[in-house]
């Protein structure tokens, strides 16, 4: 299948490792020029930008620094997220309001910078990488559930005020993947119970009921994220694709 991103440019945020990682890399494959937006240096597909998604002035200057390398800017995925366990008796303002800088304000900076210029071509795509936890909210991580909940009826508004003008919103809804982040949060879980990472994987994987009976991979959120950013894909804006392996029950 041709999904027609030879000589496209995307900006991927989050692009370091996990899911973007992939996604850059697929993108790559397929004839893309990619800027790699992570919070620190590192070697990896496309072409690295460092920088701090939650600082005011991001937005703009991902944008600015993708037109300056590539001269145009067709693609933007907004993967970058953070999400850490906390019982809701101890969450503070600042866990909200920094899930949210993170998790929303984020691709909301990001989309808003990229939105003319796309719409001055007639064509774009914006992709954002929202949760399950977003639809089936998780007491453990509500600040992220609640920006993923924001995440997804944000992309719905996007899709309605600019579909006309050819730049599409979509959402991708990942059920939980084996990225670095989930592997991290999962050592802390085991060394404050006692347990094996073992032992709390697998008892995650049974609270979430996950009906393939496994978690996911990051190239398998990565190929539905293509499939949205591609021509394959000109008549869908507004959707947010389940990738879950069967996790959500609603219908």
């Amino acid at each position: 299948m041709d999904f027609g991103l030879a000589g496209r440019v995307a900006i991927v945020t989050g692009a370091s490792r996990g899911i973007g990682r992939a996604v850059a890399e697929m993108l790559i494959d397929e004839g893309c020029r990619v800027l790699a937006v992570s919070r620190t240096p590192t070697e990896g597909p496309g072409e690295p930008f460092a920088i701090d998604v939650t600082e005011p002035y991001a937005g703009e200057a991902i944008v600015n620094e993708c037109l300056k390398r590539f001269g145009q800017l067709d693609i933007v995925v907004n993967n970058v997220g953070l999400a850490e366990p906390k019982r809701f008796s101890e969450l503070t303002a600042h866990d909200w309001r920094r899930s949210f800088e993170i998790n929303f304000f984020s691709a909301v900076a990001v989309s808003s910078a990229a939105v003319p210029v796309m719409a001055a071509r007639g064509w774009g795509r914006l992709v954002h990488v929202a949760s399950v936890s977003g639809r089936e909210p998780d007491p453990s991580f509500a600040p992220y559930s609640a920006a993923k909940a924001a995440l997804l009826n944000w992309s719905k508004s996007l899709s309605h005020a600019h579909a006309a003008q050819g730049v599409l919103s979509t959402c991708v809804v990942p059920g939980v993947t084996l990225t670095e982040m989930v592997s991290d949060n999962a050592e802390v879980a085991a060394t404050k119970s006692g347990k094996s990472t073992e032992e709390i994987m697998a008892k995650q994987l049974a609270a979430h009921r996950v009906a393939t009976g496994r978690f996911g991979e990051p190239h398998e959120i990565a190929a539905a994220v293509l499939f949205l950013a591609s021509e394959q894909a000109a008549w869908i804006t507004g959707a947010a694709l389940e990738v879950d392996g069967g996790t959500l029950r609603s219908v």
